[in-house]
């Protein structure tokens, strides 16, 4: 089996730093709990065009919903008396779903060592990554699939592939992981993240085994570069690279998972202008393919309180090995914001969809491709 001998040199590295640190580490005062986090509400607006894997019709939508998504987060920090702050997160559903805690982890920070991140997270090619700027209303793993503004296809893998992000996660959602991240040093900083198993965010991590071809994803590495620099008067230039692998349950005709991803943003004075793309190969367990690609593109432009952006993108992943079909998923994005005060943002904007399952899909009352346009407006609150 291929390990990472080179992310674990990393961490012990770092773990040896912090242990000789010297001074008292008897913290100056004690952790305190604070509460932050966002609340969404929506109005979503869309009647879209469904058919079954017949090519028929037999599909009917209200024309108007609401929409919302929210976490509250509990977050607190200490500086040591060696100069060391250690500190923690977690990231609590505000809506009653299967997966309630989201993220949970702690860091230990360093101004000259860096960041070591312990629990469960995003990767770190996933959290330096440089996507499309968007007006509000965002589509790059966003608010549209995240608040199913439309209907997918049946089957439809909406999360954790390529089909609607270029980060890279690949099912690794939140995994429990150990990350570091270096200081920027003229404009670059490093990422590496460790995964022992690839598993939804907030999970006991509880069994590792696998059994010809079940089981989960195992020995995970993920590797990230993000620089920023200025290029030129009121210009600023950002670049990402990530990297992104894991071990796939050993059965006859599985492939070990891995993907590429890079993304670039130009900041000219009050306009941004970026694109991003993604690529992966490899086999899921439970006989799900991870092979597809994704790009975006997409301009921004802000003035004082108010921010309007045009935003692409497609994805495609394969979803199952047992055949050749693809999944695709093109969506886009006009919208604006407009800044009401610190925290709060209104955002509105127009989109159109177009999801095609390529599958034929057995029986009428299933949905084998969903297109069409809408409109959302929802009050954006971070506290």
């Amino acid at each position: 089996m291929r390990r990472s001998h080179g992310t674990a040199a990393t961490l012990a590295t770092l773990a040896a730093t912090l242990a000789a640190l010297p001074g008292d580490t008897r913290a100056a005062e004690p952790i305190q709990l604070h509460i932050e986090g966002g609340h969404q509400q929506w109005l979503v607006a869309t009647q879209p065009e469904l058919k079954n894997g017949q090519g028929q019709h037999p599909f009917d939508t209200a024309v108007v919903d609401q929409k919302h998504n929210s976490e509250v987060w509990f977050t607190g920090e200490t500086l040591l008396t060696s100069g060391l702050t250690v500190g923690l997160t977690v990231q609590l559903e505000a809506n009653t779903v299967a997966d309630q805690i989201d993220e949970s982890f702690l860091f230990l920070k360093s101004g000259p060592s860096g960041m070591l991140q312990l629990g469960d997270t995003d990767n770190a090619a996933y959290k330096m990554a440089v996507t499309a700027p968007t007006g509000g209303v965002t589509i790059n793993d966003g608010d549209l699939v995240g608040i199913e503004a439309f209907p997918l296809p049946a089957g439809f893998d909406g999360t954790n592939t390529t089909i609607d992000s270029t980060p890279l996660t690949l099912t690794d959602d939140d995994s429990g992981k150990f990350s570091f991240y270096s200081p920027r040093y003229a404009g670059l900083q490093i990422g590496l993240s460790y995964i022992p198993q690839f598993e939804a965010g907030g999970d006991n991590n509880n069994s590792i085994a696998r059994v010809n071809g079940s089981g989960r994803i195992t020995n995970g590495v993920a590797a990230a570069v993000n620089y920023t620099s200025p290029v030129a008067e009121e210009a600023t230039l950002d670049v990402s690279f990530g990297w992104l692998r894991g071990e796939t349950p050993p059965a006859e005709g599985t492939s070990d998972v891995w993907g590429l991803s890079a993304g670039v943003l130009l900041t000219w004075g009050a306009l941004e202008i970026g694109t991003s793309v993604a690529y992966a190969n490899g086999d899921a367990p439970a006989g799900r393919s991870l092979d597809g690609y994704a790009y975006d593109v997409g301009i921004a432009y802000t003035t004082g309180p108010y921010r309007v952006g045009l935003t692409y993108i497609k994805g495609v992943s394969a979803g199952s090995r047992a055949d050749s079909a693809r999944q695709y998923l093109d969506q886009v994005s006009l919208s604006g914001t407009y800044r009401l005060g610190p925290g709060v943002d209104l955002v509105a904007g127009l989109f159109a969809f177009d999801a095609d399952g390529e599958k034929e899909v057995a029986g009428a009352g299933e949905v084998a491709s969903s297109s069409g346009i809408g409109f959302a407006s929802g009050l954006k609150i971070r506290f």
